[in-house]
Order: C-alpha cells, then structure tokens, then sequence
C-alpha cells in the first residue's frame, strides 16, 4: 500500500534540543517507518542540529512564517498535495488554519495544546464568536487534546461530537528522562523550574513561596527564557532570596538538569498538560504543581507529587518545607512518579497514537488502539491540605 504524505504544520521555533522538538523527531521517524512522508513547516530560529536529524529521518523542513507569506491560495494548493494536514499551536482561525481547510479533499487534524482561551466581550461579541466557533471545525476531520481536560473543553467550546475529538497525552522520551545522581544528603535541595517567563507561568509566586520558607537549605534553579525575566530577577532581590536563585536561561541539558534535582515546581496558573512535569516525574523529581487544567491528570495528589491551588504561595511554602525536610517523602513521591510517566508518557506510544490517527482519518489500514495503563495503588507520602 503507497505511503501517506502528511503535512505537520507547528508555531514553534525549535531553538534547543527537547520536550516538542523529541515529540517532532520521533513523530518523522515513525512516519518513515511506516512508509509515510513528511512535510514540517516550523518557525526560525531552527537549532541546526534539530534540523539535520529532522532530514536523516526523511522529513523535509520549511519555514512556516514565509510559507505564510507566500499567500493563501500558495499555501492552499501546497497542502493540497498532501494526504493528511496536522495542526499544532496554529490558531483555528489563523490564515494557515483556513488555507488547510481549503485544500479540499486532504483530511484536517487539529491538536489543542493550549489551556489559554479568551472568551470577554459583550453578548453580540460573545454570539458571534460562539457562532464563528460552530463554523470552524467544519473542515476538520478531528480534534486532539494533550489532556482530557483540554478534549472536553475545546470539543464543547467547538461544538464537536464525541468521536470526532480524541485524548492522546504528550510524551516524554523516558530514556533520555531519567534519574541521575542527586546531590548528597545533608547538602542544599535542589529545586527546579522550567518555563516560558511570562505572566501565566506563575513563576513569581514560586519566588514568594520561596521567600516564605523557614529553612535556607533550598536553592532553586529557573530554567528558560521570556519578557518576565528581568521582573523575576529583581523581585528575587526585592525578596532577598537573590543568593538561592539561578537563572539559567533556555537550555537544551534539561534531562540532566532534573536529574540531579530534587523537587520541580511547576506554578503555573493555567496549563493544558505539562509536559516538564512529565519529564520531571520520568526523571523521578518530587513534583509540587499547581492543581489546575491537566496537570490533575499526570499527578495523583499525595502519591505521584503534591498538587497546590494555583497563585497560592503560603501552600506552595508548605509543600516544599515538607518535602525539604523529609528525604523519604521526596524518594517515594519520585519513584512512583517515575514509573507513573514510563506508563503513561512514553513519547513513543504517544507518537504511535498520532500516527494512528494520521491513518485513521483517510482509511489507511487498520491500527490498534493503545491502550495507556493506568498507575498502580501507591502508599500517600507527605500529605497536606489540598
């Protein structure tokens, strides 16, 4: 049977070796596998080492803002070519978005990433946005969210059927995530963040979590880059916690990084799934996160990390004195979320799913369903006040 052309179109720059660039790597090496081509479009700056192994795997790889530039009926009769059109981070009505529903007869496939939608204005705004929703996914052969809380939600707000929305979970490459060696007792706790710095990323309430603490024995590290930056580094002075904060920058050593940590804390204030979460479970971090959007799905609160309610930085202060001062509990939480992740999160089933989905949608053979295994029973360490 000929092999699939797909068309993956993502609004991402690939600037670093990582969470999404793994998930685009592997995504072209099970295509080719299965004897399907592939089209990426991604945003410049592109890591040229990303680049190289994108083509070894038989991908080839465009610029998506100049593919944009070349004009609707361009992009239109481009992805026309091509069997399958997958959608990632693009807006449902962007210009990009409307040229794949155009390019009649390829299927369409749309994947939800974000938590973040915008819903204000009056009721005749309100009507006509709720109508322009009803429209949208008319092209659109199905939806995928990166969590059960992202399907639901979006498949609501688009008016979709059940069984044209689907949940196919991120996944983390849980051979490149995986424990290392961790600091010496007795030593500082390492602690460790990672995110995009703006706003919703709620980093500035983990610093004032920080500065709440009773113990000295936590140094943190901010890993990633972004316009809150310099706001954090100064209310980082403005806290006096300056001397146990790092700001590392984007980096593309993140595995290591949470190998040799001991808690992340993820603070977000919204958040479809949580991919670093994943990674720092399958690096077997104790996790503190803020009980919002899909994260309640990655963690049972009490036995795979500690949920915390989102902005609230006197519970955040607690969860980590707990965790600070008790080595077991950080142990324990970080075994079993370790093997949370290899049974939920392994990049390679979670690409194998896509993939499925690619072929499923024009009625390419039959694929079996992966079935996802939920964690077993674990004792509760270290519990809190939800």
């Amino acid at each position: 049977m000929k092999g699939l052309r797909i068309a993956l179109l993502m609004s991402l720059a690939p600037r670093k070796q990582g969470s999404l660039e793994d998930w685009i790597h592997t995504f072209c090496r099970e295509a080719a596998r299965r004897g399907h081509e592939v089209d990426v479009w991604l945003h410049e700056p592109m890591l040229p080492s990303f680049v190289t192994e994108l083509k070894a795997s038989g991908a080839r790889v465009d610029d998506l803002a100049e593919f944009e530039r070349s004009g609707l009926l361009a992009m239109t009769r481009r992805l026309a070519s091509h069997d399958v059109i997958h959608l990632n981070f693009l807006a449902p009505r962007s210009i990009i978005a409307m040229a794949a529903y155009a390019a009649w007869p390829t299927q369409v496939l749309y994947t939800a990433h974000s938590d973040l939608i915008h819903e204000e204005g009056n009721v005749v705004r309100r009507s006509l946005r709720w109508a322009a929703n009803q429209a949208t996914m008319v092209r659109v052969h199905s939806l995928a969210g990166v969590s059960e809380h992202v399907r639901v939600k979006e498949g609501r707000r688009f008016g979709l059927y059940p069984h044209r929305s689907h949940t196919i979970l991120n996944g983390v490459d849980t051979r490149r995530f995986h424990p290392g060696a961790r600091p010496r007792p007795g030593g500082p706790v390492e602690l460790i963040t990672i995110a995009n710095l703006v706003e919703h990323k709620g980093v500035h309430h983990l610093l004032g979590a920080l500065g709440r603490l009773r113990s000295p024995r936590g140094h943190l590290r901010v890993v990633g880059d972004g316009p809150a930056q310099q706001s954090l580094r100064m209310l980082a002075v403005q806290l006096g916690i300056q001397h146990q904060t790092e700001f590392l920058g984007l980096r593309s050593d993140v595995q290591d990084l949470l190998g040799a940590s001991d808690i992340y804390i993820q603070p977000t204030l919204a958040e479809a799934f949580g991919l670093t979460v994943a990674e720092a479970m399958a690096c077997g971090c104790a996790v503190v996160a803020s009980r919002v959007g899909g994260i309640s799905e990655l963690i049972q609160h009490g036995r795979t990390g500690l949920l915390v309610e989102p902005g609230d930085e006197a519970g955040f202060a607690a969860a980590l004195e707990c965790l600070i001062d008790d080595p077991v509990a950080r142990r324990q939480l970080g075994e079993a979320a370790r093997q949370r992740a290899c049974e939920a999160f392994e990049l390679s089933k979670t690409v194998r799913r896509h993939v499925d989905w690619c072929e499923e949608a024009v009625g390419y053979g039959s694929q079996a369903r992966i079935r996802l295994t939920t964690a077993s029973f674990l004792p509760e360490v270290c519990p809190h006040p939800a």
